[in-house]
Formats: C-alpha cells, sequence, structure tokens
C-alpha cells in the first residue's frame, strides 16, 4: 500500500512539473519572438539590432520601472512603428 502511495505521489508531481514547465517555456517563447519582431523592425544587422534593443530596453527601466520585459519589447515595437508613419 505504501509503495502505490509514493508512485501516486510521485506521478502526480511530475504531472504538475511537466505542466509548470510548458507555462514557463511560453513566456519565453513570447519574449523571443518579441525580440525577433524588434530585430526585424530596426532593419539593421542582428548584433547591432540587439545592441540597440537592450541599450533601449535599458533606458525604458530608467523612465518606466517594474515592468516585464515582454512589456519593454512590446514598447520598443510600437515606438517603431509609431515613428514609421
Amino acid at each position: 500500500m505504501n509503495q502505490v502511495l509514493i508512485i501516486l505521489i510521485v506521478a502526480v508531481a511530475l504531472i504538475i512539473l511537466y505542466f509548470y514547465q510548458i507555462r514557463s517555456r511560453k513566456g519565453w517563447g513570447k519574449q523571443r519572438a518579441l525580440w525577433q519582431e524588434c530585430r526585424r523592425k530596426l532593419l539593421l544587422p542582428p548584433k547591432i539590432a540587439d545592441e540597440t534593443i537592450e541599450r533601449y530596453i535599458k533606458s525604458l527601466k530608467k523612465s518606466h520601472p517594474n515592468h516585464p520585459e515582454e512589456w519593454y519589447l512590446e514598447k520598443i515595437i510600437y515606438d517603431l512603428e509609431r515613428d514609421r508613419r
């Protein structure tokens, strides 16, 4: 009986860890997609675009602290689109 209970607890823990991992990957995927979109909109070589994005995020963090990374990337995209009109 104890072995069955231990196996059941381990199985439930593995299922919870699996869904937690999937959930956390979705956030990373969104951040990566936003980063790629920033790169594309900057029309610069990737290395220079990455440096530019990092500087812009650093600047935004000073004026708009305590936001998630996705917010800063979305703000960069918004600003780039606004400036191209």
